[in-house]
């Protein structure tokens, strides 16, 4: 039965990570630690792989057309990766409700700035458009049948909470989407589209640099891995389709009910034990 709960988790997980550039590890965290009783160490451990999985399995397709911006992910990424590492060995010298306080503030405060911009009119019509930026790239909307072009603008903030999201997606198996998107779309001003086809391309590499530290103290559980990402890459696939089909600001709203769900469920947790 639990064989069955896990590759279920992973397919729900997969289509939603993918679908808003999260991986997934957001879900499965809470899910393997408050219904299956997972330590919070091991479940961890596994959203991270599954992570991977996600990313592997939709990114390819993403930079294929033209959702990726390389450029910017590379320079994100690398400052992503370090702190991830650094945020792996953290966690595992932190207990389980520390680590989930600490994820429910700080994921509180993303969600409500994120929910009070992606309801504001005409949010997209602030996109920078130069055209001589070293950043600048378009992509084919398939919802407005047209290329749409735009330059990131406030690199450094966005590097900041780069390093903010390396640091807890290592700590907490959250892959780093969780705070990379808002930071990209809010603050560097890149589409929601192409701000969840980066994050889901940089978040593999940030997850398999934060599984390491777990790997080195043992806190794999490799057969409940195996059955999640089954699940996770039979839910990206399936999201990949749906992805161009849904307009932007859908999925803004669906980004930010689901910042809240989780903020809300990991407080919860961190406070009643």
């Amino acid at each position: 039965m639990e064989i069955i709960l896990l590759v279920a988790i992973g397919i729900i997980a997969g289509f939603l990570g993918a679908l808003l550039g999260i991986g997934g590890g957001s879900i499965i965290v809470p899910i393997l630690v408050t219904f299956l009783h997972y330590p919070m160490h091991t479940a961890v451990a596994i959203g991270l792989l599954t992570i991977v999985a996600t990313s592997v399995s939709v990114a390819h397709v993403n930079i294929l057309k033209g959702l990726v911006n390389l450029e910017l992910s590379l320079i994100l990424e690398f400052l992503t990766v370090i702190a991830s590492i650094v945020g792996g060995f953290i966690g595992n010298k932190l207990d389980n409700n520390t680590l989930q306080i600490i994820f429910g503030i700080i994921l509180s405060i993303i969600s409500l700035i994120y929910i009070k911009e992606s309801i504001r009119p005409k949010i997209e019509s602030n996109i920078i458009k130069d055209k001589n930026s070293f950043f600048y790239d378009e992509y084919y909307d398939f919802d407005l049948k047209k290329y749409v072009g735009y330059s990131p603008i406030n690199i450094i903030k966005t590097m900041i909470v780069s390093i903010m999201a390396g640091t807890f997606s290592g700590m907490l198996g959250i892959g780093g989407g969780i705070l990379k998107v808002p930071a990209m779309n809010l603050l560097s001003k890149i589409p929601i589209k192409v701000a969840i086809a980066t994050s889901n391309y940089m978040i593999g590499i940030t997850a398999a640099s934060g599984s390491i530290p777990y790997i080195i103290h043992g806190k794999i559980s490799p057969a409940a891995s195996i059955y999640m990402i089954v699940g996770v890459i039979f839910g990206s696939k399936v999201a990949l389709i749906k992805f161009n089909k849904i307009k932007d600001k859908k999925l803004k709203i669906l980004f930010g009910l689901f910042l809240i769900f989780v903020s809300l469920n990991m407080l919860y947790k961190g406070l009643m034990r």
